[in-house]
């Protein structure tokens, strides 16, 4: 093999090995699929009833702790934008969780239903499913639904 050739063959294989994407962590992360909000993935949830999640989750160092956080969408985070100060957030339904009755476990169908109260204000909702595992690796996927009244 000439010089050159072997110039080139060398700086591939470096090339290959600076830009490989996965690092150890990322190989042991937790994995989430499947991720569904509300019957049969309708991304539609109603005030006074429940709000289905399901995902699968794998994770290979075991599961520590599932975090479920909903808020307002968009403008509701930001502030109204008319007729309003300042700072000022516009009214919304907030939801925070932590389920640790999945610690341990190295995969699960992640299958919950969360109460709706009556008088949440109905629009546009965001949603953030984590998983934390025993080795204090994160994944997250987020999605939306709309609260509507029934």
């Amino acid at each position: 093999m000439n010089v050159k050739l072997k110039l080139i063959t060398l700086s591939l294989i470096v090339y290959a090995f600076m830009f490989s994407g996965c690092t150890e962590e990322d190989l042991n992360a937790p994995v989430i699929t499947g991720f569904e909000i509300g019957i049969d993935n309708s991304m539609v949830a109603y005030t006074g009833s429940d709000l289905h999640f399901d995902a699968q989750i794998v994770a290979e160092a075991k599961i520590d702790r599932i975090e479920i956080e909903i808020h307002p969408e968009g403008e509701h985070h930001e502030g109204l934008k008319t007729g309003s100060s300042v700072g000022q957030v516009a009214a919304g339904w907030e939801f925070e969780y932590t389920w640790t009755d999945f610690s341990g476990l190295k995969n699960t169908d992640f299958h919950e239903h969360i109460d709706v109260p009556e008088d949440a204000e109905t629009g546009h909702y965001h949603v953030h499913l984590k998983v934390i595992d025993m080795e204090g690796n994160l994944t997250g996927v987020e999605g939306e639904f709309e609260l509507q009244n029934p």
